[in-house]
C-alpha cells in the first residue's frame, strides 16, 4: 500500500498504486487523515452501538494516560540527571 522514500533518518511513506489501493495508502501514510477517519468511525459507532464505542473510547483513553505518564517520567528523569 505504501513504499518508503527518503533517507534512513527520515522515514517517509508514499502511497502507491491507483484507485482504492492508493486511497488506503493515503489513509495509512497520513496521520491527519487516519485520525479523521478514526474519529468519524468512533462517532458512527456511538450512534449505532454505544456500549462498544464506550469500551473503545475507554481503551483509547488508557493509551493517552499511559503516554502522558511516560512523558512525565521522561521529563522527571531528565531533570534528575541535571
Amino acid at each position: 500500500m505504501t513504499e518508503r522514500e527518503g533517507e534512513a533518518s527520515e522515514v517517509m511513506d508514499a502511497p502507491r498504486g491507483t484507485g482504492l489501493r492508493r486511497a488506503v495508502g493515503d489513509l495509512v501514510s497520513c496521520p491527519f487523515c487516519t485520525s479523521t477517519w478514526v474519529a468519524g468511525g468512533l462517532v458512527g459507532t456511538y450512534a449505532v452501538v454505544p456500549r462498544a464505542a464506550r469500551l473503545v473510547a475507554a481503551g483509547l483513553s488508557a493509551v493517552v494516560v499511559s503516554d502522558w505518564m511516560q512523558h512525565a517520567w521522561s521529563v522527571t528523569e531528565q531533570k534528575a540527571e541535571g
